[in-house]
């Protein structure tokens, strides 16, 4: 349970390495192009690379994976092998007597996963693949046979080489407020990947706030090279994706347990103190960060001051109550103002045996007021196995405030 915690045509006039926050992260600066770098996917333009698969192909897109790998790098010879879940460990160990290692492994089921963790013998991907579903585990075998290509492969997962963004680009704020989003946003992803969320950076309502207790956090070691993918916002609201590259927990021979590159999503709150961080969602695919932003531009947000919402009355279930994930409960709650733009539920999820609760990323889905009266009812959005979870509800205006409902609790039973 813990391991779930562990975890676009660039703006170039956005890009903002030159500025150190710390001794192991280095920010692109705001207003400069970057600096020419080592091409990431190098290791695939030529060579070979092999993979291999433990599970079902269906929660992992393979048959996309080797079409749009093809596609992008016509050169490289890739050899895919499928093994049963049951097979896997007895033949990597055969394998390893044997010197001949797959480059890069890929389980979707935890009884695989764990041994492999255990043993100190592979780099984990940190971050979420691009391609849908993939839920699993991806691994990079430090012993293959081509160890560039298969870091190369693993950031090509996450990372898309032509870099679309299907948005175009509504910016309401001023060149200041444009640097001091991007400064406080890459501050906040330091702090988040060290376990801390000091109130210099993160708003008082937000969900990973100093007040909230964090414990069985796993910190990363060193975060390196962040970047600004997209930003858009207006007067008092703004959100972003940023990525940047993470390695933590160092395996026996020097090499990291955890490497990869990773998308986030952010959403900041201007207040009388400035902008500060409302909600951070680190390890969202580059395709869900895309979305989330979609999702907010299609509200049609103004830079023109509005009345501010208020917030929602949460009616049902009521906090601390045990409740089926299937068949699925609804949700209920009421707002007797004016309508916002939107409604968004936030969710998260804990681990039960923890005495202190770590609340683990957040979750949000948008709701639709226009579909709903006074009373707004509707299936659970979330749920995820049968660990505590807590939720709420944003009310947006026309002008990006943003009001909060107070947290509930559910338990599920199944």
């Amino acid at each position: 349970m813990r391991r779930l915690f562990r975890f676009v045509h660039r703006l170039s006039w956005l890009c903002c390495v030159g500025i150190l926050m710390g001794p192991s992260l280095n920010v692109i600066a705001w207003g400069q192009q970057p600096a020419a770098s080592a091409d990431p996917f190098a290791g695939l333009r030529s060579g070979s690379l092999t993979v291999w698969e433990s599970g079902r192909a269906s929660f992992l897109g393979w048959h996309t994976i080797q079409r749009e790998l093809s596609a992008d790098f016509p050169q490289l010879q890739v050899t895919f092998r499928l093994l049963a879940a049951k097979d896997l460990i007895a033949t990597l160990a055969l394998e390893q007597g044997r010197g001949s290692l797959p480059d890069v492994v890929f389980v979707d089921n935890w009884a695989q996963a764990k041994p492999m963790i255990e043993q100190q013998s592979v780099v984990e991907m940190t971050g979420q693949p691009r391609f849908v579903p993939s839920r699993g585990w991806w691994f990079l075998m430090p012993q293959g046979a081509h160890p560039d290509a298969a870091a190369a492969f693993l950031h090509w997962l996450e990372d898309d080489p032509h870099g679309r963004v299907p948005f175009e680009v509504r910016f309401g704020q001023t060149q200041q407020d444009s640097r001091e989003i991007f400064v406080v946003a890459g501050k906040a992803i330091q702090a988040n990947e060290r376990c801390s969320s000091p109130e210099s950076l993160f708003d008082r309502d937000a969900a990973n706030s100093s007040q909230s207790p964090v414990v069985n956090c796993p910190s990363t070691d060193s975060v390196t090279k962040i970047k600004l993918l997209f930003l858009y916002g207006y007067g008092r609201i703004a959100y972003a994706s940023l990525a940047y590259e993470a390695k933590s927990d160092k395996n026996a021979d020097g090499t990291p347990a955890r490497a990869g590159y990773v998308h986030c999503f952010v959403v900041l709150r201007k207040g009388d103190d400035g902008w500060k961080v409302l909600l951070l969602i680190p390890g969202v695919s580059e395709v869900d960060a895309v979305n989330l932003a979609g999702n907010f531009n299609r509200l049609k947000l103004s830079t023109d001051v509005d009345v501010a919402p208020l917030a929602t009355n949460l009616l049902e279930p009521y906090s601390g109550d045990h409740l089926t994930r299937f068949p699925k409960h609804d949700i209920v709650w009421q707002q007797s103002a004016k309508r916002p733009v939107t409604y968004i539920v936030e969710s998260q999820y804990t681990d039960p045996q923890d005495a202190v609760k770590y609340w683990g990323p957040s979750k949000i889905a948008f709701v639709n007021p226009s579909r709903y009266g006074d009373v707004v009812r509707m299936p659970m959005p979330f749920g995820q196995g049968m660990q505590p979870h807590r939720w709420r509800v944003w009310a947006v205006g026309k002008d990006g405030q943003v009001a909060l409902s107070e947290w509930r609790t559910v338990n599920f039973t199944n």
